[in-house]
């Protein structure tokens, strides 16, 4: 009888055991499932039928730092977080500012760009662009923001937003000279 009273704890206590991290499941995969736009360049769009762009680029080095392929997945207009929250995909690459942390179903990683106004062109993004992903997944968050830093202080992602962008956007110093 002592065990029926001891069951809910013990479930309690294993949930978080059970719940399949993503990372594990990007691993498993053998790819990283990215979403994003493809009508929106310099971001991303299709050069000769293929996909290109900063953000394409992006999400090739953080997939290449987690030693996956990266998958992409062009979403609807305005469906990329929707997608992510359903678990379509793994990440989002749109130009997405952070939200406020403990905010909905979506966690974000550490910002990546700092944009300017006059340097995203009409978008007129100015808050630090970070990446969305699925909340629940601290290992997945810990490792996506350890690629970020490895590609900020290797320099490829002020390259990357250089070669695509016109500034290095990387760094928040960088941005606001």
């Amino acid at each position: 009888m002592r065990l029926l009273y001891c069951l809910p704890a013990l479930f309690a206590l294993l949930s978080p055991l059970a719940q399949a991290e993503l990372l594990d499941d990007i691993w498993e995969r053998g790819s990283l499932r990215i979403a994003l736009e493809e009508n929106n360049p310099p971001y991303s769009y299709r050069e000769d039928g293929k996909l290109t762009g900063f953000e394409v680029e992006l999400g090739r080095a953080l997939a290449a730092e987690l030693n996956v392929d990266a998958d992409f997945v062009v979403a609807e207009d305005g469906k990329l977080l929707e997608g992510l929250q359903a678990g379509r995909y793994d990440i989002a690459l749109d130009q997405l500012g952070a939200a406020p942390q403990g905010q909905g179903a979506l966690e974000f990683s550490e910002p990546y760009a700092f944009p300017l106004a006059e340097a995203e062109g009409d978008n007129g993004v100015t808050q630090p662009m970070a990446i969305p992903f699925q909340k629940g997944n601290p290992a997945f968050r810990d490792t996506l923001n350890r690629a970020l830093d490895k590609l900020k202080s290797e320099g490829r992602l002020g390259e990357l937003s250089q070669q695509w962008l016109g500034k290095d956007l990387s760094q928040p110093a960088a941005a606001s000279r």
